[in-house]
């Protein structure tokens, strides 16, 4: 099946869907794979006259994979215009013959001994000058008539100019003196940089002064050194010291020890760089903040939205980035979403009597505001000599619906509003159907895809919760749908992956009067009881789902909902003051047609030619025999069995095809020797597969599960379903 948004809606990438019927002979092809690994060891910077000469930095290596090298083995090496061989030696390996840019080579010695360890290696040093290249430098390897696998590798890039500048890390600084982000310089290419003395000059902006500098050599600049350094005002002057002798690639890292004045505006402090021996550069070495706060949060914790009793604690630090820095008499706010609650000591009526929050290590102690979701620090009026810090932990509580990170405000007495990451928030459950299923209004007993339950933590999913004083409530999970949809069976939960446990028996469709904790809008549910939590994420499979629909039901998305004490504390529901449960799309309600399309179609074995009635058309595969199974491309099958494109859908991550005919739903994943019809799993003794960027599945199941016959003629090497 082609790449094609229409028939497959849920994805954009490749989609592909496959079939087969059993018959009498199997046909196999081969299978191609890769015979070496092929790589440079490193890429190195060169200059626009390199030249090794017999001293090569990188090599080449080719080392077996999944084919032994062979005697008589010829393969090529060419390099790119521009460089030539000089005198490469290389190890297990003989040159059979050398041009300027090109060597043919054959292995020899210990590597041609047929042993199938396939780890057998050859070197070849690139021993190489430039002639004229520029930029990067790509050897190709040809493997002619050899079992070595082809490819182009990069080994050099031709840097231009003297020198290359970077900061690695720029510093924040005030307005006392203080040390900048490290500079590095970097030799473009070994023997770019002339040894010996040369000037240099850096300059800052002028509302920033030098206040020192040291500087560290290596690799061919160890040992550098600066004298006569001058300091006036902004500019530094000095002469640049590179001990002779060492011809390898060098760098030099400069700290720079630096002043704002008082004129100095917030922002970037940059750089300039010149010298007789390095190419120009400016760069950022500090970041000036003026008069502020430091904001910190000492961990970033991840927390279970709709959990109450499974707190998490923030801790908050906010210090002064100088003594006074907070204007006094004024205060400075913390401010937490609405979907967050800084909890404590419960009364049955979800108030919070007393927070849960920890002031220790703060000068000042601050206070929660009536929706528990604000801090407020008074700051004292009296000057201070040293920077005020303020301090907090809270534990908090996160809104059922509430995902992703939670950001907290902070502003007032002086301090501008700036946001920081506090928390992480994760559902306890991800709920997601295999597929997109279509209901039609007024019909009973349809099936819809299975539906996952996935925990996103060891357990997420509570066995029972604390209610303070009301005691413990046990943990259950509810399934519900809106009024209108009802359950006709009762469905298959099971564990699928992790430990987490289920209590027997407890599976039942349950009435929202039998329930004490519920939400409002519930009428029936699906209930099961939760008899041991999990000790690493596990997955919730509900299979056999089928629902009847009323006629007064509109079309459009149908949407399922999940809620229970074992996924929501009750306190949280109370505190935020929810009324629902988690929803998400299921299904699409359709007008059912008046009457189902029956056709009937042909498959010839080796052709593109198929039938669809008394019509001849072409597709762009053609059926092949397989294990004495037939495989037929989905997409053509889909249309002789009378399935429309817009109900065949594909799952990338499950790697599984729907097919939706009528109230029924043909479920097929790709590598799995079953397949599931309106949830009941039917077993198949082949298994689905992708081939020319096609699907292709076997037929007999699908077609019968679909009220479809399937023949075969053994002497036309025909597929007929009628």
């Amino acid at each position: 099946m082609k790449r094609k948004k229409k028939l497959y809606k849920v994805i954009q990438g490749s989609a592909v869907t496959m079939i087969a019927v059993p018959l009498a002979a199997t046909p196999w092809a081969s299978v191609a794979s890769a015979n070496s690994k092929n790589y440079v060891d490193r890429t190195i910077s060169i200059s626009s006259n390199y030249n090794a000469a017999g001293n090569p930095e990188t090599n080449l290596y080719i080392t077996e994979d999944d084919v032994d090298f062979t005697t008589g083995d010829t393969f090529r090496i060419t390099l790119p215009q521009g460089v030539e061989w000089n005198n490469p030696i290389p190890s297990n390996a003989t040159i059979i013959n050398k041009m300027d840019r090109v060597l043919e080579l054959a292995p020899t010695g210990s590597v041609v001994n047929n042993d199938n360890d396939q780890a057998d290696k050859i070197q070849i040093p690139l021993d190489v000058k430039v002639n004229g290249a520029t930029g990067e430098l790509k050897v190709k390897v040809e493997p002619m008539d050899s079992t070595i696998s082809g490819g182009e590798y990069t080994f050099a890039v031709i840097q231009t100019g003297q020198t290359t500048t970077v900061v690695d890390e720029v510093k924040s600084i005030g307005n006392s003196e203080a040390d900048g982000g490290v500079i590095r310089i970097e030799e473009a290419a070994a023997g770019k940089v002339k040894r010996g003395t040369s000037s240099v000059k850096l300059q800052l902006p002028s509302q920033f002064e030098w206040k020192n500098i040291s500087l560290k050599g290596s690799g061919g600049f160890n040992g550098a050194s600066l004298s006569n350094v001058v300091i006036n005002g902004n500019t530094l002057t000095a002469t640049l010291n590179i001990p002779s002798g060492d011809k390898t690639r060098g760098f030099l890292y400069l700290t720079p020890r630096i002043k704002a004045k008082s004129d100095a505006k917030p922002g970037d402090v940059l750089v300039s760089i010149f010298g007789t021996e390095l190419s120009d550069a400016e760069v950022v070495v500090a970041k000036y903040q003026e008069w502020g706060a430091t904001i910190k949060v000492e961990q970033v914790n991840q927390i279970l939205s709709s959990k109450f009793d499974d707190k998490k604690v923030v801790k908050m630090t906010i210090e002064e980035t100088a003594p006074n820095a907070f204007i006094g008499g004024r205060e400075v706010e913390v401010e937490f979403p609405s979907s967050i609650k800084i909890v404590g000591t419960m009364l049955p009526n979800g108030n919070i009597v007393r927070h849960t929050i920890n002031y220790s290590g703060s000068d000042v102690n601050g206070t929660v505001n009536s929706d528990s979701n604000k801090v407020s620090f008074k700051i004292p009026a009296t000057a201070s000599s040293s920077k005020r810090k303020l301090v907090f932990e809270a534990a908090i509580a996160v809104k059922t619906g509430t995902f992703g990170e939670i950001q907290a405000t902070v502003e007032g007495a002086g301090i501008g509003k700036q946001s920081i990451l506090v928390s992480k928030v994760v559902p306890p459950v991800v709920p997601k159907p295999a597929a997109e299923g279509k209901l039609g209004i007024g019909s009973q007993g349809q099936g819809i895809p299975d539906i996952f339950l996935a925990e996103t933590m060891p357990r997420a999913v509570k066995q029972s919760v604390d209610l303070g004083s009301l005691g413990r409530s046990e943990g259950y999970v509810l399934v519900y749908f809106p009024k209108g949809v009802t359950f006709t069976t009762t469905p298959k939960v099971e564990v699928m992956e992790g430990d987490l446990r289920i209590e027997p028996g407890s599976v039942q469709i349950v009435k929202a009067e039998g329930i004490t904790i519920k939400p409002e809008d519930m009428e029936e549910a699906l209930k099961f009881d939760i008899k041991g939590e999990s000790t690493k994420p596990s997955k919730i499979r509900i299979s056999g789902i089928t629902l009847g629909l009323d006629r007064n039901l509109p079309e459009g998305t149908v949407e399922a909902k999940i809620a229970g004490t074992a996924l929501s504390h009750p306190f949280n529901s109370k505190v935020f003051n929810i009324t629902s449960g988690s929803s998400f799309k299921v299904a699409n309600v359709i007008t059912p047609a008046p009457n189902e399309v029956k056709t009937s179609g042909s498959f010839v074995i080796g052709g593109t030619a198929y039938r669809v009635g008394d019509v001849e058309k072409k597709m762009d595969i053609a059926p092949y025999i397989k294990n004495n199974r037939t495989y037929l491309p989905v997409r053509y099958v889909a249309e002789v069995l009378g399935i429309d494109e817009n109900n065949i859908i594909w799952d990338k991550n499950l790697q599984m095809v729907s097919l939706l005919k009528g109230n029924k739903v043909v479920q097929i994943t790709i590598g799995k020797k079953r397949i599931v019809v309106n949830g009941t799993s039917i077993p198949i003794d082949v298994v689905p597969e992708f081939k020319n960027d096609r699907v292709m599945l076997p037929i007999t199941h699908i077609s019968q599960a679909l009220g479809s016959q399937v023949r075969w003629d053994a002497k036309k090497q025909t597929v007929y379903i009628e």
